[in-house]
């Protein structure tokens, strides 16, 4: 069985990490509940917002391959430079509008209004998006990225934050030691927001 290796990716490894990312939450409640029905809109529409998040990030991100081939990774937003920095001030004015329908590209800013506001007050680093290509899905590849994360956060000691739309994936967080802190509902997608803090000694 050939190797997985998890590791920083490169910068010009980005634009494939987008790619997987895209491909692995096609079906996730939140895309679904942003992009509807459409699978091309579910894939292309967060390459491009996926694409974006993973050229501007400066800490390094974490990729899973198989040899040569990228086939999971994980974005990490340091303090200062997740959602609920820079979408904070525009939170209020995002949720007090009629929300947009289907097909309306402002939609995701209903998701991104909601995490900016429930975003946790001490400095952390934000997770997100973390996923595995699938067909590759269910071998502890996810697993073996976030506890390489983790063991950064522990070494760094960084508190660390995602949410999730999933109940399967709480129960994942919870195994690497995050606890859900607050949970809301965003376009009648469940949301837990999670916290990690570092474990020293």
């Amino acid at each position: 069985m050939t190797e997985i290796v998890v590791r920083h990716l490169e910068r010009d490894e980005h634009q494939a990490a987008a790619a997987v990312a895209a491909r692995a939450l096609l079906d996730a409640p939140t895309m679904l509940a942003v992009h509807g029905d459409d699978p091309l809109d579910r894939l292309a529409l967060p390459y491009a917002e996926f694409s974006m998040l993973f050229k501007v990030l400066p800490s390094p991100q974490v990729g899973a391959f198989c040899g040569a081939c990228l086939i999971g990774v994980a974005a990490v937003s340091p303090p200062a430079g997740c959602i609920g920095s820079f979408f904070a001030t525009k939170a209020p004015e995002v949720l007090d509008r009629p929300t947009p329908g289907l097909g309306d590209p402002s939609r995701v800013q209903v998701f991104w209004a909601h995490w900016a506001s429930h975003d946790l007050a001490d400095e952390h680093w934000h997770i997100g998006p973390v996923g595995v290509e699938p067909g590759f899905q269910d071998r502890g590849i996810g697993r073996a990225i976030m506890r390489d994360i983790c063991a950064t956060f522990d070494r760094e000691e960084r508190i660390g934050w995602l949410e999730t739309d999933k109940e399967r994936n709480v129960r994942f967080y919870t195994g690497l030691g995050f606890e859900v802190v607050d949970t809301t509902t965003i376009l009648g997608v469940p949301t837990w927001f999670m916290r990690r803090d570092p474990v020293t000694g």
